[in-house]
């Protein structure tokens, strides 16, 4: 009956992840390129990629690692059929780095393999079910480079780092060094992985009491700071801090704290507040029940979760750091994307606190909250819970709104939406593709249909902003703006 029940469970948790990756995946297949995929498409054609990069990083931004990985959209602006394929090989690839994760967790557990999927399954829900926004962050290709390809290898590190911890005698030194580029690519992709990244390496380290600049983990903090002093002293970074004006940032500092602070709280809130994250984290103690049984003092997993106070601290340190680093370098929240990074880095924190936590419960506890009762009394709730909305102010607008990222991405798929929005996307392509030579601007009608998971935004009804020139330029068409028939010009 047991060999049953741990069956039925991760059958159960492996079909709720495909359940959470179907319609995001599908989805891929009606994105469409955002202007900067343009801009940087047109701009990439018949350039070097290094040319690129170092230009990148004396007058944009520090992000090396972004820039280097933009080769991607030069494929794109080479060949643009393949937009929706590089899109939907950004989100696999950032899912199958979950399941590595948890492989290289459970290495060498009883019954590893089994566990992995199921616990790879638990990440992979966790981490889409609530994932604030998609638009941004998996179907526009520019903010997937610079902000899902740092979370996918993160995800590759960690599980190579836990290979070469339960295995130091099989260690080879070109692991080692893979390990290390990885460190210092990864602080390369945005200012927020520049900081997060060491702050992760200090806790990590104090953790398992190793020396924090000897030998390879050394090496490892090396190249993680290293990384992180180049993006964050760029000559672009001292270029626009020179711009913003004397005393900028400092004078401002106590106002910039309290501003980080309410974001970081309102942030947490939110994604707390429906309950559906703590609602798949208890169905998951039986995973991590079993895991820590399963556990060894060779595991990387167990020497990190020593300390219960750890990722907690670390973790809302985490987000307000990020938070205190925008309000002080621009004077700005977080943007919608990096929110989308402060999420995935919130819900790894929370997962490592569950687990060191739940791994110190008594055994009755464990059964209780494991029984059977209970965990279909928890799945009963989770459904109501990702099927109504999350409407706190009880206004009438918001009666029925998408609850959570998967519930909306069946909504737009299942509801013609997403279909709808790509016939209109390739309509306009064909239009401008088919539209005789002249010096007339173009006018293209409005997009009729906006599906809330992959839209981002449109071109604007001046031929004259950059959109609109990125736009014409690549499809080497004349000027082009939105606006509807009867609007004069």
């Amino acid at each position: 009956m047991r060999v049953l029940s741990w069956l039925s469970s991760q059958m159960l948790v492996t079909l709720a992840a495909g359940v959470c990756v179907l319609p995001l995946s599908v989805l891929a297949f009606y994105s469409h390129p955002a202007l900067d995929d343009f801009a940087i498409g047109n701009y990439l054609r018949g350039r070097p990629m290094a040319d690129y990069v170092a230009g990148v990083y004396r007058h944009t931004s520090g992000r090396y690692s972004a820039s280097l990985f933009s080769v991607v959209i030069k494929f794109f602006g080479t060949h643009p059929q393949a937009y929706q394929a590089l899109i939907f090989g950004g989100l696999s690839s950032f899912v199958l780095s979950l399941y590595a994760v948890t492989a290289g967790v459970t290495g060498r557990a009883k019954a590893g393999s089994e566990l992995a999927v199921a616990l790879g399954s638990l990440l992979t829900i966790i981490a889409l079910i609530k994932f604030p926004w998609p638009a941004e962050g998996i179907f526009w290709l520019t903010g997937s480079v610079a902000y899902l390809y740092p979370a996918t290898l993160t995800g590759v590190l960690v599980a190579l780092l836990c290979w070469l911890y339960g295995r130091p005698s099989s260690a080879h030194w070109l692991q080692w060094a893979t390990a290390m580029l990885l460190c210092f690519l990864i602080p390369g992709f945005s200012e927020v992985t520049a900081l997060l990244l060491p702050l992760v390496y200090i806790g990590a380290a104090g953790a398992l009491r190793v020396p924090a600049w000897r030998g390879p983990w050394g090496g490892l903090g090396a190249a993680m700071l290293l990384g992180s002093l180049l993006t964050l002293a760029s000559p672009a970074h001292f270029a626009e801090w020179h711009t913003l004006g004397a005393g900028h940032g400092a004078s401002a500092l106590v106002k910039a704290m309290v501003l980080a602070t309410g974001g970081m709280v309102y942030c947490v809130v939110n994604w707390l507040g429906d309950g559906i994250l703590l609602l798949v984290l208890l169905l998951g103690l039986p995973l991590a029940a079993a895991l820590a049984q399963a556990d060894t003092h060779s595991s990387l997993l167990h020497r990190l979760t020593r300390q219960p106070l750890l990722w907690p601290l670390l973790t809302l340190a985490g987000v307000w750091v990020a938070f205190l680093f925008c309000h002080v370098a621009s004077g700005l929240a977080p943007a919608l994307r990096v929110k989308n990074l402060l999420y995935l880095y919130f819900v790894a924190g929370l997962l490592l606190s569950a687990y060191s936590w739940a791994s110190r419960f008594e055994a009755r506890y464990v059964a209780l909250l494991v029984a059977r009762p209970v965990q279909m009394g928890l799945t009963g709730w989770l459904l109501v819970a990702c099927l109504s909305d999350h409407n706190v102010h009880l206004t009438h607008d918001s009666i029925g709104a998408g609850s959570n990222t998967v519930v909306q991405a069946y909504r737009d798929w299942l509801g013609g939406s997403a279909a709808r929005y790509d016939q209109q996307q390739r309509a306009r392509v064909a239009f401008v593709h088919t539209a005789p030579s002249s010096a007339a601007p173009l006018r293209l009608d409005p997009l009729r249909e906006r599906p809330q998971t992959i839209f981002y935004y449109d071109i604007s009804a001046n031929e004259n902003l950059w959109g609109n020139v990125a736009y014409a330029q690549f499809y080497g068409c004349p000027a082009v703006y939105v606006s509807e028939k009867d609007e004069p010009r």
